[in-house]
């Protein structure tokens, strides 16, 4: 499964919402581990406004071939993403961790990634929780 990490130093995922890293790292992920295939530079647009749809729009050109978005914080923008991408919000920042815990939980993602989109993914160290999204909790993860 190829999955999209939102970064600015390519240590940390970014701390704002994922459209704000500076590159997405996309990596090759499965049960076994992960592995680094290439750096993207984000070259979406600057926001006008907080959740702007041509951030979205950037977001999905530049990675439309990238099934998978893991970060620390997605924004508003979740809700025009999430019938393109599956988003996985990591409770650890550190992408190392947050990979480790992906292919820890690798099944269970798998299978919420085959069901269909619509949906965000909060993985910790405890597991996988699965949250239906809506406008009513979809303003900032």
């Amino acid at each position: 499964m190829r999955v999209a990490v939102s970064t600015k130093d390519g240590i940390m995922l970014t701390n704002d919402h994922f459209g704000e890293g500076e590159h997405f790292l996309i990596y090759e992920v499965s049960k076994e581990g992960y592995r680094l295939l290439e750096k993207r530079k984000n070259t979406s647009p600057e926001e006008e406004e907080h959740g702007s749809a041509k951030k979205a729009q950037g977001i999905r050109e530049i990675l439309q071939d990238i099934p998978v978005l893991l970060g620390f914080q997605f924004g508003p923008n979740i809700l025009r993403i999430k019938d393109h991408f599956l988003p996985i919000v990591s409770r650890k920042r550190k992408i190392e961790r947050a990979l480790e815990l992906l292919c820890n939980n690798f099944t269970a993602i798998e299978e919420e990634f085959h069901k269909g989109r619509g949906k965000v993914i909060i993985l910790n160290a405890e597991g996988v929780k699965i949250l239906k999204l809506s406008e009513k909790n979809a303003k900032d993860f």
